[in-house]
């Protein structure tokens, strides 16, 4: 995600996106890490690519 971003390819990095969440709200039910990281990580990806 962050080389699309840095790539500065938006519609990619909006199409890769809600399989980044499932991915880490997988991660997040599993317990490897918390329901909150998880959340606060996908909301500072999104802020991220509304910026470009």
């Amino acid at each position: 995600m962050n080389l699309l971003i840095d790539g500065k390819k938006k519609d990619e990095a909006l199409k890769f996106l809600p399989k980044l969440n499932s991915e880490l709200m997988k991660i997040a039910k599993t317990g490897i890490i918390k329901k909150q990281n998880a959340s606060r990580n996908v909301s500072r990806i999104t802020k991220k690519i509304s910026a470009i």
